[in-house]
């Protein structure tokens, strides 16, 4: 939930790249639900043509995270785009209208996508302001099956839980590293209470980045405007949960939501989760997942042991457009459930990466046959044919730039990787 635009630079490691043509358009709407103006932002295809009003589009709305605006994530995700090396990561998204609508509002760090009293209806925002504004303006599909909605953090909070509430509108929703059950406090409590002594009673005040996040989720779950500070908090101070205000959370709780879905309409669902999130998200990630496998209802979860909270959109944004690209080109589901933990598929990974002079491999065979380097032309730079892999490979005469590692093993599996020199 902190900004993110050192990561996504590194992403690609397109750093210091010369500015082309804009690929977002800001654009403002008047929204009913809030009844105030608000930002969005729309990316649209190659070669969309507002003229040709007979070729429609997929699309898929982005919700961003807490503490950053929409105007934050597009100037982060910018430079990226500009630079035609980006779309052999995201050439799917080069395909959709990407939109992305602005979530944010005061007086914490962000509105969670939800009908509050103290925040305004971001709920309705999204699923009636935002979605007639794209309809009206731009060339999509009236169907639900070409429309997808796609968040990050209190952005996959939101994403999945507008999914659940309307599923008649989207055929597929991706939530990554998003607070799935969001009353499960048995982890996040302790580190909440330590933000504020060692013994009761506790005075919460808003400091600490998970109180920080309690306060912000309690404003858009148990908002009390007239109280000061604005909200019921969800634990007492004596340190225990409080029953009361966790019924109102409960209400909004996407985990009860699968009961009343209960897959009619069907819908593609794909979540993601880092076993080092510091908001300790995976147990609530893993126990969405068991729900919908108790209701017999097919998803996809990745669990990765290497990903955070943060960094880990390196791995899980490309996989969260592609998984719904895929869903809304074939309008085929899945009919089995897909839970995948990452480091049991033995992903190798690129360590330090930026790197300065040498890198390792990690979660790989020793068994390494031929390492190939490659620029972004293609070209070949280096190549180490039966490589010591715990010596690292020497890169320091590479220029600074990204390029593409491929390791072949001798039992033919080949991985390709990204590796950014500094």
């Amino acid at each position: 939930m902190r900004k993110i635009s050192i990561l996504l630079l590194l992403m690609v490691g397109l750093i210091n790249l010369e500015a082309s043509a804009k690929w977002f358009q800001q654009k403002t709407i008047f929204s009913k639900a809030l009844q105030q103006d608000k930002t969005y932002y729309v990316g649209l295809p190659t070669g969309y043509n507002e003229s040709d009003t007979l070729t429609r589009y997929k699309v898929i709305i982005f919700l961003h995270g807490a503490s950053v605006t929409a105007t934050d994530i597009v100037n982060s995700i910018e430079p990226i785009l500009d630079n035609p090396f980006s779309r052999l990561f995201f050439d799917k998204l080069f395909k959709v209208i990407f939109v992305i609508p602005d979530g944010s509002c005061e007086p914490f760090k962000g509105s969670f996508y939800t009908n509050s009293a103290l925040y305004g209806n971001y709920e309705d925002f999204i699923a009636s302001d935002i979605m007639a504004e794209i309809r009206s303006k731009f060339h999509t599909f009236k169907s639900r099956d070409k429309w997808s909605i796609l968040g990050h953090s209190m952005g996959g909070y939101g994403a999945m839980k507008i999914a659940l509430k309307n599923p008649e509108k989207f055929i597929g929703v991706s939530a990554l590293s998003g607070p799935l059950n969001i009353t499960y406090f048995d982890e996040l409590l302790p580190i909440l209470l330590s933000e504020h002594g060692s013994a009761a009673p506790y005075d919460f005040t808003y400091s600490g980045d998970v109180t920080q996040l309690m306060y912000t989720m309690a404003g858009a779950f148990s908002p009390d405007p007239a109280a000061a500070p604005p909200v019921q908090f969800p634990v007492n101070q004596d340190g225990t949960i409080n029953p009361v205000v966790k019924e109102k959370w409960e209400a909004n709780n996407p985990i009860n939501l699968i009961r009343k879905w209960k897959g009619n309409p069907a819908m593609a669902i794909h979540t993601y989760c880092g076993e080092l999130d510091e908001f300790k998200l995976v147990k609530p990630n893993q126990m969405f997942s068991d729900t919908l496998a108790k209701y017999k209802l097919p998803h996809t979860y990745y669990q990765d042991p290497l990903g955070d909270h943060v960094n880990s959109l390196a791995t899980s944004l490309p996989q969260g457009i592609n998984f719904l690209y895929q869903v809304m080109d074939t309008a085929q589901f899945m009919n089995v459930t897909q839970v995948k933990n990452l480091k049991a598929e033995k992903v190798p990974v690129l360590y330090p990466n930026p790197a300065v002079d040498r890198f390792f491999v990690s979660d790989v065979s020793e068994d390494v046959a031929n390492i190939v380097i490659s620029n972004i032309s293609g070209q070949t730079v280096i190549q180490s044919r039966n490589p010591v892999l715990y010596e690292g490979i020497d890169i320091s005469r590479l220029g600074r730039g990204v390029y593409l590692v491929s390791l072949q093993e001798r039992n033919g599996k080949i991985s390709t990787l990204r590796l950014i020199k500094n």
